[in-house]
């Protein structure tokens, strides 16, 4: 049935593929803003044809139409956006833009997200664009790290080199990270489970916080990250481009080289990325585990280095009507595990051996294989078809020594505790009707297929097949120049088929096997179904103020964690035990979104409010495990609960060369059954950042700014019961930013402290929050991006 499936799905990718229509009429032109710089990944967008493309590096553009259009609208993140009469220019004519600037920064980056009143009133949510230069400049190791400085995101993080986003609170599989229309799979229900993505490769992200279940299914929860390839846009181009990175606390490199070629419709991109870094230092000269209190030598954490090695291949083919894309995605990271970590530590294994870079036992072996395919064409004017296939190989490897599992070692031929492989295929397939500018529906069909395979002498989850569909339909209406409005609904369906896990015994005095077994998984299955909807409107109240209000339904089936797993996460200190009795989530949303600019002035808040029946989660029992080295108990439960809370993002430009960002953000749960709060939710916390522009002219070659940045995480005393409190930090950051004109290119480098006073502080959601371990201690960022070619 699997094999019927995907013949079908590359039976219409090739039908697809082999039609194509010519051009008609050829636009081009260059977008720059008001002091004559080129602005690259400017959004082009046709009217009414609604085809849309990016300028390149150098401002540039070229749009084919396949009829005469009436005009162009322009935007970019952080300028005003602008329409631009066509109808009556000559094919050969080429078009120079200029677009005012209208940007929010944010700590010592710049942040590109949407423009205020430039965001597109046909988003009724709370969202916000990422151009790749705020990421290039924001990146700290982890694509999860460069959004940690926005409004309403956080960071999960074990140590320095696996991290993931939490939005608004949840985390993930409430949170869908889509590569290219492609929802990642990378065992993302585990905490200590960073993204599989390389930092450097994300050049266009779009965050949606807030429920969009409609659109994207059950992940969809409570927020998406949507990251895509920046488009080669010029008819003839290459491009050699390098960024380094270097950061003084783990001594970490960071080296990504990126090659881009285009010849008429064709075009191909390169990319290679390799990361290494040491153990990395805390301002601690100790840390608490189980009611022992531990030392830690040179303030340095043994056995958190680790090594990265990325590459992809993407190439395609650009046409008229026709835009086919595959991508070839391969990431590979071996990163230690805090020696801590596993069985009870002791004082003489908690020392350096003298090389702060090797990577001993336990340690994580990951390796994400990720194959896309972004077909689409329009039909005509109004009618557009658009077909995603995706293949992904997710491999993760855990090693330990035996012995700290209760087994001796020669009764086993290798020191992998846990193994799990996954695979998975996916398919999203959609038709949009367009009636000008007015009137648009999307009718959507999402396809996935799971299988999980595991290995090794530990047991945390069985092996399992999932399959779900989806069909939705989701409607978009521009009464006037005021009022927008959306509405949609989804119908879902899933089954899990999970197999019986018998682990063996052995006994804990010999630590040899006594030939018993214990059931710890049965085999069961189980099948879901579910009826979403969701309606949002956009109201332009003035020319200087939006209002959006979004209300939905949104829904989550249980994962195979939640209902087989029983086992202990060693990377989550934890014995982890799953329900197969758990039914789905449903939500109930409401967010309000307030949007103002008006002179030196930009202004974004959002409040949000959400009721859901029978909500997972994973609480602690304040119990020890019966397992060897096992920790705590934790129980997957089902309850009754609300979130609610506020973000806002507030800019105010001086006419003096004085720019100041404020940021603020606060989440708050409660389990209504048990009148507690949930576990693991993150703390408010306020951002204020100073940035100074006067060292520099616009004429001359160099300029730099300066940035100032104080953070201040306040306590977080609503816990759950059995968790513990986190105390209030703060902390600053400095920063200054250089371009430099040299031989018409344009190098950029930077440099940052963070963490200036090496303040000692606890992120609450952090793995190793667990066992008392601070964070990072200070640590010295310099950064470089340098184009070594750039040829049209």
């Amino acid at each position: 049935m699997r094999t019927n499936g995907r013949a079908f799905l590359i039976t219409i990718f090739l039908m697809v593929s082999y039609t194509m229509v010519c051009a008609q009429i050829r636009l081009q032109g260059k977008v720059t803003d008001d002091q004559n710089h080129a602005i690259a990944a400017a959004l082009i967008r046709v009217i009414p044809e609604g085809k849309q493309v990016f300028t390149d590096e150098e401002g540039n553009f070229l749009i084919d139409c396949a009829e005469q259009p009436d005009r162009l609208w322009v935007t970019h993140a952080g300028f005003q956006a602008k329409a631009l009469q066509v109808n009556n220019q000559s094919a050969d004519t080429f078009l120079e833009i200029s677009l005012r600037m209208a940007s929010v920064t944010l700590e010592e980056v710049q942040v590109q997200e949407q423009g205020i009143l430039e965001a597109k009133v046909d988003h009724t949510l709370s969202v916000q664009n990422i151009d790749q230069n705020f990421l290039q400049q924001s990146t700290k190791g982890t694509f999860a790290e460069s959004l940690s400085t926005l409004a309403g995101v956080n960071n999960m993080n074990v140590g320095v080199g696996i991290s993931k986003p939490v939005i608004r609170g949840m985390s993930g599989n409430r949170v869908m990270v889509a590569q290219n229309g492609i929802k990642q799979e990378s065992q993302q229900w585990g905490a200590d489970h960073g993204l599989e993505i390389d930092p450097f490769d994300a050049e266009q992200v779009q965050l949606i916080k807030g429920p969009v279940s409609l659109l994207y299914g059950s992940d969809g929860m409570g927020g998406v990250i949507r990251i895509e390839d920046k488009p080669i846009q010029l008819s003839e181009s290459r491009q050699l481009n390098w960024q380094s990175m270097y950061q003084a606390n783990n001594h970490a490199f960071s080296n990504s080289l990126q090659y881009r070629w285009r010849q008429d419709r064709l075009y191909y991109d390169v990319r290679l990325t390799h990361q290494s870094f040491g153990d990395y230092r805390v301002p601690s000269e100790e840390f608490t585990y189980a009611g022992y209190i531990l030392p830690i030598y040179e303030h340095r954490l043994k056995n958190t280095a680790g090594k990265e090695l990325h590459a992809s291949l993407r190439f395609g083919y650009d046409g008229p009507r026709l835009k086919s894309s595959w991508k070839v995605a391969s990431f590979n990271q071996v990163v230690g595990i805090f020696t801590g970590a596993i069985g009870l530590p002791r004082s003489y294994n908690l020392q350096h051996a003298g090389d702060y870079r090797n990577i001993e036992y336990p340690r994580q072996e990951n390796s994400h294989l990720m194959v896309t395919s972004n077909t689409s064409y329009a039909l005509t004017k109004q009618h557009k078809l658009e077909l995603d296939l995706g293949f992904q190989r997710n491999q993760r490897r855990e090693l330990s020594f035996p012995a700290a599992h209760g087994i001796a070692q020669d009764q086993l031929i290798s020191n992998l505790a846990l193994g799990l492989y996954l695979n998975t295929y996916t398919a999203n397939f959609r038709h949009t009707f367009a009636k000008g500018d007015h009137y648009q529906v999307i009718n959507g069909l999402q396809w996935q297929y799971n299988e999980n395979s595991k290995d090794g002498f530990e047991f945390l989850i069985p092996a399992y097949t999932s399959n779900s569909i989806g069909v939705f339909q989701h409607h978009l209406y521009t009464f006037n120049e005021h009022w927008v409005a959306n509405f949609g609904v989804r119908y879902d369906v899933a089954s899990h088929a999970v197999s019986q896990h018998l682990q063996p015994l052995y006994d804990g005095n010999t630590l040899l096997p006594t030939g018993e077994f214990m059931e710890r998984t049965p085999d069961f299955d189980r099948n879901f179904s579910n009826v979403s909807a969701a309606i949002g409107v956009n109201y332009l109240l003035s020319k200087d103020t939006h209002i959006k209000l979004n209300l939905g339904n949104s829904f989550r089936f249980p994962t195979v964690i939640e209902l087989a797993s029983n086992g202990v996460h060693h990377g989550n200190f934890r014995h982890e035990i799953g329900d197969n009795t758990l039914v789905p989530e449903n939500g109930y949303q409401a967010d309000l979104n307030i949007l103002h600019q008006r002179g030196g002035w930009s202004l974004d808040a959002s409040a949000f409010f959400a009721y859901y029946e029978n909500y997972i989660y994973l609480s602690p029992s304040g119990k020890y495990s019966f397992l060897p080295s096992g920790g705590t108990m934790w129980q997957y439960k089902q309850n009754k609960a609300v979130y609610n809370g506020y973000e806002f993002t507030g800019s105010y430009q001086f006419k003096v060369p004085l720019k100041i960002d404020l940021v603020a953000e606060m989440v708050q749960n409660l389990n209504l059954d048990e009148g507690l709060p949930l576990p693991l939710t993150p703390a408010a916390s306020i951002l204020n950042v100073y940035h100074y522009q006067g060292l520099s002219k616009s004429s001359e070659k160099l300029k730099t700014e300066l940035s100032f940045g104080v953070r201040y995480y306040f306590a977080q005393n609503r816990v759950a019961r059995n968790e513990q409190t986190t105390p209030s930090a703060l902390l600053f950051n400095v920063s200054s930013n250089h371009e430099w004109e040299l031989f018409d290119r344009t190098l950029k480098f930077q440099f940052i402290v963070e963490n200036l006073f090496n303040t000692p502080y606890f992120n609450h959601i952090s793995r190793y929050r667990l066992i008392n371990l601070p964070e990072q201690g200070r640590n010295f960022m310099v950064k470089l991006q340098m184009p070594l070619l750039s040829s049209r």
